[in-house]
């Protein structure tokens, strides 16, 4: 080969030969739901923003979901099971508490696992239970597993069989512990200075007075 032939061969690419490189992405699906899991405000994410920070195109990740909410509905299904498994956690819900002292502890771990729950994961536990919460419950399918809204009527039933509260559990007992427990939640998350205790001392001090107010209801 002639000299001035070599001289002709390019030895590199320019930058503006180069051709684009591909991203592979084994399961572009599950890598979607994970970065929307992972992001600080998943309300407010698009499926443009998340394509985006994979390296992927907006095109193929419309390929997994049709639209922002699917992948929303996706994100909530994906909460509920991990604030069950915080749950099954606590305590075994097959198996009925062996004394008063271990059916207080029920309640007290089953709130500090949702008070965990809501400071580990802020975004998460807004968007299980926040405007669209309704519709995201019935996104839950915890494949034959006990989901995640029957733990705390089978802790207050435990309270009652016994004998820490005199009557049996209803529907309006488990709202008012709910509803002690989330509220604790809420104020944590707004930066109430009452309220930033230890998750453990605000758990135990709402466990406790929930099983005061079912004493003398």
């Amino acid at each position: 080969m002639q000299k001035d032939e070599l001289l002709a061969e390019p030895l590199c690419e320019s930058p503006s030969d180069a051709r684009p490189r591909s991203f592979h992405h084994g399961n572009l699906r599950q890598e979607l739901i994970d970065a929307a899991l992972s992001a600080p405000d998943i309300e407010g994410l698009s499926l443009r923003q998340l394509a985006a920070s994979l390296g992927v195109s907006a095109a193929a990740a419309y390929r997994h979901f049709d639209s922002r909410e699917d992948l929303l509905f996706e994100v909530a299904r994906s909460g509920f099971d991990r604030l069950r498994q915080r749950f099954a956690a606590a305590f075994d819900i097959a198996v009925p508490p062996s004394d008063a002292q271990e059916a207080r502890l029920r309640l007290f771990r089953l709130a500090q696992a949702y008070l965990q729950f809501a400071d580990d994961e802020p975004a998460l536990w807004r968007l299980i239970f926040g405007a669209q919460a309704q519709a995201y419950r019935e996104t839950i399918d915890s494949q034959g597993d006990i989901d995640s809204y029957e733990y705390l009527p089978a802790a207050l039933l435990g309270l009652y069989l016994k004998g820490v509260v005199p009557t049996q559990p209803s529907e309006r007992d488990a709202l008012f512990a709910w509803s002690a427990v989330h509220g604790a939640a809420t104020l944590r998350s707004g930066r109430v200075p009452a309220a930033l205790i230890s998750v453990s001392e605000l758990a135990s001090e709402v466990a406790e007075r929930v099983i005061c107010a079912m004493k003398y209801k």
